[in-house]
């Protein structure tokens, strides 16, 4: 088993590489107008877009309630924080950001692996190693985002969960509150995991849920100490990012509309097909969940799928399937037919390195 992991994590390596090298060699060579002197400074301008650019002032200044970085508090602080260590430690912070998400993945993926080995088969592990690392979107396990850490943490969660090593589980529930906005979600799946075990002591319910209660608290004192509003948050989600609660079916109709009003432009591919697709497809695949899965990972795959719908704009769902790791044991399972396997590998790995080359290019790519 030793060597089956090691072998997959250097596979995992090695992709995480590619996705950082051939992009550069691509806009090299199509665009060197675009291009920057060298790898590493493309590198550091091409892979801190978007939120990550956030996450990285984070680390280095901290919250505020000045200014635009005033928003920036919808962002959850264990990864700036672990991130500010960093580069205290290595400096230069696009280039640190990139080395621990990489870090973090690499680590993620060794412990899902052996999450899912416990219940299926090696294959059947390193299946869903392989889904995870070649994914359309996981090029954003290279970037300052949250993706490599909520990854490390749910299957560390989960799997001190199976081994029934319930101040481990209820100390990472915890960390993931305040990974991720759903990261509570991950407190249900680790109680179904208590219910269903042999060392179901209420004593042990304390110690499960405790971890999660002051997460959450002292994000809510962290609201408080920079607005003098614990739930500013909410607020600033719904003024600036233009987020807030409705209808699941309304949110998708919504994306469908937006795929469905004509033409081919990158606004009606990514954020109207890509978008409704995706969420579509997660929605269909909720019975299979709690047919294949654990019960516990089926209720954490149902309860994600319908917060990212939930929501007033569908975005990013694409990159949003990469913190719900059971997803990639469906995908793995459903390889075991050889020519969905083949026939998947090869869509997944085109479309991950296409759409990893338009996010280096400063595209919106999820």
């Amino acid at each position: 088993m030793r060597f089956r992991i090691e072998k997959l994590l250097i596979f995992a390596l090695i992709v995480r590489l590619l996705t950082l090298i051939l992009p550069w060699l691509a806009i090299s060579l199509l665009f060197p107008q675009n291009q920057a002197a060298g790898f590493l400074q493309f590198t550091q301008s091409a892979w801190s877009r978007w939120d990550g650019s956030h996450y990285i002032y984070l680390a280095q200044h901290w919250y505020t309630a000045v200014g635009d970085e005033a928003n920036f508090i919808v962002f959850f602080p264990l990864y700036p924080l672990i991130l500010k260590l960093i580069v205290l430690i290595f400096g230069n912070a696009q280039i640190s950001s990139i080395l621990t998400s990489i870090i973090l993945f690499l680590l993620g993926l060794y412990f899902f692996y052996k999450l899912v080995a416990i219940d299926y088969s090696q294959r059947v592990a390193a299946y869903a190693t392989i889904a995870i690392t070649i994914f359309p979107t996981s090029y954003f396990f290279n970037s300052p985002y949250t993706e490599s850490l909520f990854l490390l943490i749910f299957s560390i969660t989960m799997y001190a969960a199976r081994k029934e090593k319930w101040i481990l589980s209820g100390i990472f529930s915890g960390l993931a509150t305040i990974t991720r906005p759903f990261g509570f979600l991950i407190l249900p799946a680790v109680l179904i995991e208590w219910f269903i075990s042999r060392k179901r002591g209420f004593k042990y319910l304390p110690i499960i849920i405790l971890p999660t209660i002051i997460a959450g608290l002292s994000y809510l004192y962290l609201n408080k100490y920079i607005f003098a509003n614990p739930i500013e948050f909410q607020s600033i989600l719904t003024l600036h990012w233009q987020k807030h609660l409705i209808s699941p079916f309304a949110s998708i109709l919504d994306s469908w509309q937006v795929a469905l009003s004509g033409g081919l432009s990158n606004y009606v591919l990514m954020v109207g097909w890509a978008e409704s697709l995706t969420i579509t497809l997660s929605w269909i695949l909720i019975p299979f969940a709690f047919k294949y899965l654990r019960k516990s990972w089926a209720v954490f795959y149902t309860l994600s799928i319908l917060l990212f719908s939930s929501t007033s704009f569908i975005l990013s769902t694409p990159r949003y399937l990469l913190s719900i790791p059971p997803f990639f044991v469906l995908i793995a399972l459903a390889e075991r037919n050889y020519l969905f396997k083949i026939a998947w590998r090869v869509t997944s790995v085109a479309l991950l390195f296409s759409l990893a080359i338009l996010f280096a290019r400063g595209q919106w790519a999820f």
